[in-house]
Protein backbone atom coordinates (compact mmCIF):
# COMPACT_ATOMS: atom_id res chain seq x y z
CA UNK A 1 0.00 0.00 0.00
CA UNK A 2 1.24 3.47 -0.86
CA UNK A 3 0.11 6.77 0.59
CA UNK A 4 0.89 10.19 -0.81
CA UNK A 5 2.38 12.74 1.61
CA UNK A 6 3.45 16.12 0.23
CA UNK A 7 3.59 14.58 -3.23
CA UNK A 8 5.85 11.70 -2.08
CA UNK A 9 4.61 8.11 -2.18
CA UNK A 10 5.22 6.41 1.18
CA UNK A 11 5.61 2.82 0.11
CA UNK A 12 4.61 0.28 2.72
CA UNK A 13 2.67 2.66 4.95
CA UNK A 14 -0.24 0.67 6.37
CA UNK A 15 -2.83 1.24 9.11
CA UNK A 16 -4.33 -1.56 11.16
CA UNK A 17 -8.04 -1.79 10.21
CA UNK A 18 -9.15 -2.26 13.83
CA UNK A 19 -6.86 0.05 15.81
CA UNK A 20 -5.95 2.58 13.13
CA UNK A 21 -2.29 2.45 14.26
CA UNK A 22 0.29 3.13 11.51
CA UNK A 23 2.97 0.61 10.51
CA UNK A 24 5.62 0.15 7.86
CA UNK A 25 4.70 -3.18 6.26
CA UNK A 26 7.09 -5.29 4.22
CA UNK A 27 8.04 -8.92 3.59
CA UNK A 28 11.41 -9.96 4.93
CA UNK A 29 12.63 -13.52 4.64
CA UNK A 30 9.29 -14.61 3.27
CA UNK A 31 7.39 -13.26 6.29
CA UNK A 32 5.33 -10.10 6.68
CA UNK A 33 7.01 -7.64 9.05
CA UNK A 34 5.28 -4.70 10.72
CA UNK A 35 7.36 -1.83 12.10
CA UNK A 36 5.35 0.54 14.36
CA UNK A 37 5.32 4.20 13.35
CA UNK A 38 4.47 7.23 15.56
CA UNK A 39 0.71 7.06 16.18
CA UNK A 40 0.42 10.58 17.59
CA UNK A 41 1.87 12.37 14.55
CA UNK A 42 0.29 13.32 11.24
CA UNK A 43 1.60 11.44 8.20
CA UNK A 44 3.09 14.66 6.80
CA UNK A 45 4.94 15.47 10.05
CA UNK A 46 8.76 15.49 9.58
CA UNK A 47 9.30 13.09 12.50
CA UNK A 48 6.72 10.66 11.08
CA UNK A 49 8.41 10.73 7.66
CA UNK A 50 11.81 10.22 9.32
CA UNK A 51 10.51 7.16 11.20
CA UNK A 52 9.02 5.77 7.98
CA UNK A 53 12.32 6.33 6.14
CA UNK A 54 14.28 4.51 8.85
CA UNK A 55 11.86 1.57 8.70
CA UNK A 56 12.05 1.53 4.91
CA UNK A 57 15.86 1.30 5.07
CA UNK A 58 15.42 -2.02 6.82
CA UNK A 59 16.45 -1.08 10.33
CA UNK A 60 16.71 -4.35 12.27
CA UNK A 61 13.98 -4.74 14.84
CA UNK A 62 15.18 -6.90 17.72
CA UNK A 63 12.57 -9.40 18.84
CA UNK A 64 12.44 -9.63 22.65
CA UNK A 65 12.91 -13.02 24.28
CA UNK A 66 9.76 -14.83 25.36
CA UNK A 67 8.67 -14.29 28.94
CA UNK A 68 10.49 -10.99 29.38
CA UNK A 69 8.99 -7.65 30.33
CA UNK A 70 9.46 -6.47 26.74
CA UNK A 71 7.64 -9.43 25.16
CA UNK A 72 4.77 -9.37 27.66
CA UNK A 73 4.38 -5.62 27.24
CA UNK A 74 4.26 -6.03 23.45
CA UNK A 75 1.54 -8.63 23.81
CA UNK A 76 -0.37 -6.53 26.34
CA UNK A 77 -0.33 -3.44 24.12
CA UNK A 78 -1.62 -5.49 21.18
CA UNK A 79 -4.46 -7.10 23.14
CA UNK A 80 -8.16 -6.37 22.78
CA UNK A 81 -8.29 -5.51 26.48
CA UNK A 82 -5.80 -2.70 26.03
CA UNK A 83 -7.58 -1.31 22.97
CA UNK A 84 -10.83 -1.06 24.91
CA UNK A 85 -9.32 1.97 26.68
CA UNK A 86 -9.65 5.48 25.28
CA UNK A 87 -6.96 6.72 22.87
CA UNK A 88 -5.78 9.29 25.41
CA UNK A 89 -5.38 6.68 28.14
CA UNK A 90 -3.61 4.29 25.76
CA UNK A 91 -1.12 7.03 24.87
CA UNK A 92 -0.23 7.44 28.56
CA UNK A 93 0.23 3.71 29.08
CA UNK A 94 2.26 3.29 25.87
CA UNK A 95 4.59 6.11 26.92
CA UNK A 96 5.21 4.56 30.35
CA UNK A 97 5.54 1.07 28.87
CA UNK A 98 8.29 2.33 26.58
CA UNK A 99 10.20 3.73 29.54
CA UNK A 100 9.79 0.52 31.54
CA UNK A 101 11.01 -1.75 28.74
CA UNK A 102 13.85 0.60 27.84
CA UNK A 103 15.17 0.23 31.38
CA UNK A 104 14.31 -3.39 32.17
CA UNK A 105 12.93 -5.01 29.03
CA UNK A 106 15.13 -8.12 29.30
CA UNK A 107 14.05 -8.94 32.87
CA UNK A 108 11.80 -11.99 33.21
CA UNK A 109 8.20 -10.94 33.80
CA UNK A 110 7.67 -13.67 36.41
CA UNK A 111 10.54 -12.24 38.47
CA UNK A 112 8.86 -8.86 38.95
CA UNK A 113 7.87 -8.42 42.61
CA UNK A 114 5.99 -5.72 44.49
CA UNK A 115 9.23 -4.15 45.72
CA UNK A 116 10.43 -3.73 42.13
CA UNK A 117 7.23 -2.03 41.01
CA UNK A 118 7.16 0.23 44.08
CA UNK A 119 10.76 1.32 43.50
CA UNK A 120 10.13 1.99 39.81
CA UNK A 121 7.01 4.02 40.59
CA UNK A 122 8.83 6.15 43.17
CA UNK A 123 11.64 6.94 40.71
CA UNK A 124 9.35 7.74 37.76
CA UNK A 125 8.92 11.26 36.44
CA UNK A 126 5.15 10.75 36.72
CA UNK A 127 4.60 8.20 39.52
CA UNK A 128 0.82 8.14 39.13
CA UNK A 129 1.00 7.37 35.40
CA UNK A 130 3.69 4.74 35.98
CA UNK A 131 1.54 2.90 38.53
CA UNK A 132 -1.39 2.98 36.10
CA UNK A 133 0.83 1.35 33.48
CA UNK A 134 1.97 -1.40 35.82
CA UNK A 135 -1.64 -2.12 36.82
CA UNK A 136 -2.72 -2.40 33.19
CA UNK A 137 0.18 -4.78 32.51
CA UNK A 138 -0.63 -6.94 35.54
CA UNK A 139 -4.36 -7.05 34.73
CA UNK A 140 -3.59 -8.42 31.26
CA UNK A 141 -0.72 -10.74 32.23
CA UNK A 142 -2.40 -12.49 35.17
CA UNK A 143 -5.25 -14.16 33.22
CA UNK A 144 -2.77 -15.23 30.55
CA UNK A 145 -0.57 -16.98 33.11
CA UNK A 146 2.50 -14.88 32.30
CA UNK A 147 2.81 -13.90 35.96
CA UNK A 148 1.65 -15.79 39.06
CA UNK A 149 0.86 -12.90 41.40
CA UNK A 150 -0.09 -9.26 40.93
CA UNK A 151 3.04 -7.24 41.86
CA UNK A 152 0.98 -4.03 42.06
CA UNK A 153 -1.21 -5.35 44.89
CA UNK A 154 -0.93 -3.19 48.00
CA UNK A 155 0.82 -0.29 46.26
CA UNK A 156 -1.05 2.90 47.01
CA UNK A 157 -1.56 5.73 44.58
CA UNK A 158 1.34 8.19 45.02
CA UNK A 159 0.52 11.47 46.66
CA UNK A 160 0.83 14.44 44.38
CA UNK A 161 1.93 17.87 45.50
CA UNK A 162 -1.00 20.31 45.70
CA UNK A 163 -1.60 21.84 42.29
CA UNK A 164 -4.21 24.02 40.66
CA UNK A 165 -3.66 22.23 37.35
CA UNK A 166 -3.90 24.06 34.06
CA UNK A 167 -4.57 27.78 34.65
CA UNK A 168 -8.06 28.94 33.71
CA UNK A 169 -8.22 31.49 30.90
CA UNK A 170 -9.60 34.89 31.93
CA UNK A 171 -11.92 36.98 29.76
CA UNK A 172 -9.02 39.38 29.19
CA UNK A 173 -6.78 36.56 27.91
CA UNK A 174 -9.53 35.24 25.64
CA UNK A 175 -10.01 38.73 24.23
CA UNK A 176 -6.24 39.10 23.68
CA UNK A 177 -6.13 35.79 21.81
CA UNK A 178 -9.04 36.79 19.60
CA UNK A 179 -7.38 40.10 18.80
CA UNK A 180 -4.13 38.33 17.84
CA UNK A 181 -5.60 35.53 15.70
CA UNK A 182 -8.27 36.36 13.18
CA UNK A 183 -11.12 34.17 12.01
CA UNK A 184 -9.73 31.84 9.34
CA UNK A 185 -6.64 30.69 11.25
CA UNK A 186 -6.31 27.17 12.64
CA UNK A 187 -5.31 28.41 16.09
CA UNK A 188 -8.45 30.53 16.33
CA UNK A 189 -10.65 27.63 15.19
CA UNK A 190 -9.21 25.24 17.78
CA UNK A 191 -9.49 27.87 20.50
CA UNK A 192 -13.11 28.82 19.77
CA UNK A 193 -14.37 25.23 19.47
CA UNK A 194 -12.60 24.21 22.68
CA UNK A 195 -13.90 27.25 24.55
CA UNK A 196 -17.51 26.94 23.37
CA UNK A 197 -17.86 23.19 23.91
CA UNK A 198 -15.75 23.02 27.07
CA UNK A 199 -14.55 19.64 25.81
CA UNK A 200 -11.20 17.95 26.29
CA UNK A 201 -8.88 18.45 23.33
CA UNK A 202 -9.08 14.72 22.51
CA UNK A 203 -12.83 15.10 21.96
CA UNK A 204 -12.62 18.53 20.32
CA UNK A 205 -10.74 17.13 17.31
CA UNK A 206 -13.25 14.30 16.82
CA UNK A 207 -16.62 16.09 17.03
CA UNK A 208 -18.34 17.25 13.87
CA UNK A 209 -21.65 17.98 12.13
CA UNK A 210 -22.85 14.40 12.56
CA UNK A 211 -22.96 14.96 16.32
CA UNK A 212 -25.53 17.75 15.99
CA UNK A 213 -28.96 16.17 16.45
CA UNK A 214 -32.31 17.33 15.10
CA UNK A 215 -33.03 19.42 18.18
CA UNK A 216 -29.86 21.45 17.58
CA UNK A 217 -27.89 19.97 20.48
CA UNK A 218 -24.32 18.78 19.91
CA UNK A 219 -24.14 15.36 21.60
CA UNK A 220 -20.98 13.29 21.87
CA UNK A 221 -19.57 10.53 24.06
CA UNK A 222 -16.36 11.53 25.80
CA UNK A 223 -13.37 9.35 25.01
CA UNK A 224 -11.93 9.53 28.54
CA UNK A 225 -14.97 8.68 30.64
CA UNK A 226 -17.51 7.34 28.16
CA UNK A 227 -20.09 9.80 29.50
CA UNK A 228 -22.20 12.00 27.23
CA UNK A 229 -21.84 15.77 26.88
CA UNK A 230 -24.55 18.07 25.51
CA UNK A 231 -23.67 21.46 24.03
CA UNK A 232 -26.22 23.89 22.53
CA UNK A 233 -25.18 24.27 18.87
CA UNK A 234 -28.10 25.56 16.82
CA UNK A 235 -30.93 25.38 19.36
CA UNK A 236 -32.10 28.29 21.50
CA UNK A 237 -29.86 28.99 24.46
CA UNK A 238 -31.34 28.73 27.96
CA UNK A 239 -32.19 32.08 29.53
CA UNK A 240 -29.22 32.00 31.88
CA UNK A 241 -26.85 31.50 28.91
CA UNK A 242 -28.49 33.96 26.47
CA UNK A 243 -25.55 36.38 26.76
CA UNK A 244 -23.23 33.63 25.41
CA UNK A 245 -24.72 33.85 21.91
CA UNK A 246 -21.72 35.88 20.73
CA UNK A 247 -19.33 33.12 21.81
CA UNK A 248 -21.38 30.55 19.91
CA UNK A 249 -21.46 32.60 16.70
CA UNK A 250 -17.71 33.25 16.90
CA UNK A 251 -17.16 29.50 17.28
CA UNK A 252 -19.20 28.69 14.17
CA UNK A 253 -17.45 31.38 12.13
CA UNK A 254 -14.02 30.21 13.29
CA UNK A 255 -14.48 26.55 12.28
CA UNK A 256 -16.31 27.24 9.00
CA UNK A 257 -13.15 27.10 6.84
CA UNK A 258 -12.12 23.72 8.31
CA UNK A 259 -15.56 22.08 8.30
CA UNK A 260 -17.17 20.13 5.48
CA UNK A 261 -16.14 16.65 6.57
CA UNK A 262 -16.83 14.44 9.55
CA UNK A 263 -15.07 16.78 12.00
CA UNK A 264 -15.14 20.53 12.57
CA UNK A 265 -11.32 20.72 12.62
CA UNK A 266 -10.32 18.47 9.72
CA UNK A 267 -6.87 18.82 8.14
CA UNK A 268 -6.15 19.89 4.57
CA UNK A 269 -6.24 16.20 3.65
CA UNK A 270 -9.81 15.93 5.00
CA UNK A 271 -8.72 13.80 7.95
CA UNK A 272 -9.33 14.26 11.69
CA UNK A 273 -6.73 16.49 13.29
CA UNK A 274 -4.38 14.95 15.86
CA UNK A 275 -5.27 15.97 19.42
CA UNK A 276 -1.57 16.39 20.11
CA UNK A 277 -1.04 18.81 17.23
CA UNK A 278 -4.22 20.73 18.12
CA UNK A 279 -3.05 21.16 21.70
CA UNK A 280 0.38 22.24 20.51
CA UNK A 281 -1.22 24.77 18.14
CA UNK A 282 -2.96 26.44 21.07
CA UNK A 283 0.11 26.42 23.33
CA UNK A 284 2.40 27.78 20.61
CA UNK A 285 -0.08 30.49 19.64
CA UNK A 286 -0.32 31.54 23.29
CA UNK A 287 3.44 31.69 23.78
CA UNK A 288 3.75 33.85 20.67
CA UNK A 289 1.65 36.56 22.33
CA UNK A 290 3.10 36.18 25.80
CA UNK A 291 0.46 33.89 27.34
CA UNK A 292 1.23 30.67 29.20
CA UNK A 293 -2.06 28.90 28.66
CA UNK A 294 -3.26 25.51 27.41
CA UNK A 295 -6.28 24.04 25.68
CA UNK A 296 -7.46 22.46 28.93
CA UNK A 297 -7.55 25.90 30.51
CA UNK A 298 -10.31 26.77 28.01
CA UNK A 299 -12.39 23.84 29.26
CA UNK A 300 -12.05 25.23 32.77
CA UNK A 301 -12.89 28.72 31.50
CA UNK A 302 -16.19 27.47 30.04
CA UNK A 303 -17.09 25.77 33.32
CA UNK A 304 -16.34 28.98 35.22
CA UNK A 305 -18.36 31.01 32.69
CA UNK A 306 -21.33 28.69 33.19
CA UNK A 307 -21.06 29.01 36.95
CA UNK A 308 -20.72 32.78 36.56
CA UNK A 309 -23.96 32.78 34.55
CA UNK A 310 -25.76 31.04 37.39
CA UNK A 311 -25.91 27.51 35.95
CA UNK A 312 -26.60 24.69 38.39
CA UNK A 313 -24.11 21.87 38.92
CA UNK A 314 -26.25 19.53 36.79
CA UNK A 315 -26.38 22.10 33.97
CA UNK A 316 -22.61 22.56 34.08
CA UNK A 317 -22.10 18.78 34.12
CA UNK A 318 -24.43 18.27 31.15
CA UNK A 319 -22.52 20.87 29.07
CA UNK A 320 -18.92 20.03 29.97
CA UNK A 321 -19.47 16.34 30.65
CA UNK A 322 -17.92 16.46 34.11
CA UNK A 323 -18.88 13.28 35.93
CA UNK A 324 -17.86 14.24 39.46
CA UNK A 325 -19.93 16.78 41.36
CA UNK A 326 -16.78 17.64 43.33
CA UNK A 327 -15.10 18.80 40.11
CA UNK A 328 -18.06 20.99 39.26
CA UNK A 329 -18.20 22.28 42.84
CA UNK A 330 -14.65 23.56 42.36
CA UNK A 331 -15.85 25.96 39.66
CA UNK A 332 -19.00 27.04 41.49
CA UNK A 333 -16.94 27.60 44.64
CA UNK A 334 -14.59 29.86 42.68
CA UNK A 335 -17.60 31.80 41.39
CA UNK A 336 -19.14 32.04 44.89
CA UNK A 337 -15.94 33.54 46.27
CA UNK A 338 -15.67 36.03 43.41
CA UNK A 339 -19.30 37.07 43.74
CA UNK A 340 -18.87 37.60 47.47
CA UNK A 341 -16.60 40.59 46.85
CA UNK A 342 -18.31 42.22 43.89
CA UNK A 343 -21.62 43.75 42.90
CA UNK A 344 -24.51 42.06 41.15
CA UNK A 345 -23.25 42.70 37.62
CA UNK A 346 -21.37 39.89 35.92
CA UNK A 347 -17.81 40.02 34.65
CA UNK A 348 -19.07 40.39 31.05
CA UNK A 349 -21.34 43.30 31.97
CA UNK A 350 -18.49 45.08 33.72
CA UNK A 351 -16.24 44.46 30.72
CA UNK A 352 -18.89 45.84 28.34
CA UNK A 353 -19.38 48.93 30.50
CA UNK A 354 -15.63 49.57 30.56
CA UNK A 355 -15.46 49.30 26.76
CA UNK A 356 -18.40 51.69 26.37
CA UNK A 357 -16.79 54.27 28.65
CA UNK A 358 -13.57 53.98 26.65
CA UNK A 359 -15.43 54.44 23.34
CA UNK A 360 -17.29 57.49 24.66
CA UNK A 361 -14.04 59.02 25.85
CA UNK A 362 -12.46 58.58 22.41
CA UNK A 363 -15.50 60.13 20.69
CA UNK A 364 -15.77 63.11 23.06
CA UNK A 365 -14.83 66.48 21.48
CA UNK A 366 -11.47 67.84 22.49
Amino acid sequence: MRRSVRGVRLKGLWRHPRTGLPYYRTRRGGKTALVPLPADLAEDHPDFIAAWAEAARGAKVEKPAAGTLASTWNAALASDSFHSYSSGYRAIIEREAGRITEKAGKVKAAAIATRHVRADVMQAENPEARLKAWRVWAAICLPMGWIIEDPTHGIKKPRRAPSTGHPTWTRTEIKAFRNAYRIGTTARAVMELTYWTGARIGDVVMIGPQHVEKDGVLCFRQSKTGDMAYVPWSCSLPDWAAHMEEDRELCKEAVAHLSGGLTFLQTNRKRPRSHKSAGQDISAACRAIGLERSAHGLRKARAVALADAGATTSQIGAWTGHRSLSEIAHYTREWDRRSAVRGTRTERELETTTDQIGNQARKAPK
